[in-house]
């Protein structure tokens, strides 16, 4: 968790029944999903593109971003682990569809055309947005 973030978004509803507690107590920002009927959460409508990462983008735009720097986009198996920070705990997903998601950031990729998505990741399965260096980006 980031507790110095603006926004925390999570899609699946294990994560928050193991972590709102801690969230509660540890982070300021906006807390959003797109499940209803989650207590101190934002709910929103928008479509689903099946994982979190993707959804983050696209929320993103829905509040109004006009380009987004993708990092740590990795969404393959980087130095044979699914995440950098080392699985979930047992209850969690430890990115079980991982083979669906090029397909699923291909439709964020069409649906945003109107949307600038660079990215920086260092390593990447994802193809369909341009690929910079963060630094050039930055500068």
């Amino acid at each position: 968790m980031a507790p110095w973030a603006d926004a925390l978004y999570a899609m699946d509803r294990a994560w928050w029944d193991r972590y709102m507690a801690e969230v509660l107590t540890e982070f300021q920002g906006e807390r959003v999903s797109q499940l209803d009927k989650l207590r101190h959460a934002i709910h929103v409508k928008m479509p689903a593109y099946g994982n979190s990462g993707a959804a983050a983008i696209a929320l993103a735009a829905k509040w109004g971003a006009r380009r987004v720097i993708m990092l740590g986009y990795d969404c393959a198996k980087t130095d044979g682990k699914p995440h950098w920070h080392g699985d979930h705990p047992a209850g969690l997903g430890n990115a079980g569809s991982m083979p669906k998601w090029p397909r699923q950031f291909q439709k964020l990729a069409d649906d945003l055309r109107n949307v600038e998505i660079i990215n920086c990741s260092r390593q990447t399965a994802l193809g369909m947005f341009p690929r910079r260096s963060l630094e050039e980006v930055l500068l």
